[in-house]
């Protein structure tokens, strides 16, 4: 067993206990008994306790540079996590200032006089919401095409059917209940549609 030489203590996580068949000797023994055999067979040689004492230097440094580089690679990764929060911390805040216009824009119709007509009100809104559509499209975001489109699992989700008489008409969107939007990868949010249902038989 390799103790801790700054404690004295039993093996670590850093500590390697050789496994010995039988267990009747250490392991620094049972090399130094086999070196002093060899060198009383060969009659001279090293001095067995000088080759024990630089196997024991050798592991020692061995298990200091195993040491460093597992404090290095602790070190490193912890670096990449902080490094990641605070790009997407700095992500996060960019977008926002894309939105703040939008923002300012929205409380401008919010703050038209009572006695504006519906119609002004309904002009300031759909600007600001053309706006907003502006700012998602920069960010990659689109919305997803609904009314007229076939159905598709990806992009839609069929919350109704609708019967139809007309075979072309049908797996086509026919009414968007709810946007959806989506990246190039992926829906962000599936729409949620209804769909047209062929009911009658097709011609042969």
């Amino acid at each position: 067993m390799i103790k801790d030489e700054k404690n004295g203590t039993g093996p670590g996580p850093e500590e390697i206990t050789p496994e010995i068949p039988g267990g009747e000797l250490p392991l620094e023994d049972e090399i130094l008994e086999e070196l002093a055999e060899a060198e009383l067979t060969d009659g001279g040689g090293e001095d067995p306790a000088a080759v024990i004492e630089g196997l024991r230097e050798e592991n020692k440094e061995l298990m200091a540079a195993l040491a460093r580089a597992r404090a290095d690679f602790v070190n490193y990764r912890k670096r990449v996590e902080r490094d990641r929060a605070r790009e997407r911390a700095m992500a996060g805040e960019e977008k926002a200032m894309d939105f703040l216009p939008v923002l300012d824009n929205l409380d401008r119709a919010l703050s038209v006089d009572e006695s504006a007509g519906a119609k002004s009100i309904l002009m300031g809104v759909t600007m600001v919401r053309r706006q907003f559509m502006s700012v998602l499209e920069s960010m990659g975001v689109e919305q997803i095409p609904t009314v007229g489109a076939e159905f598709s699992p990806l992009w839609h989700e069929a919350v109704a059917a609708e019967p139809t008489d007309d075979p072309e008409m049908n797996g086509r969107v026919t009414e968007e209940i709810l946007s959806g939007f989506r990246t190039a990868e992926r829906a962000l949010r599936p729409a949620k549609v209804k769909v047209a249902s062929f009911t009658g038989e097709t011609e042969e």
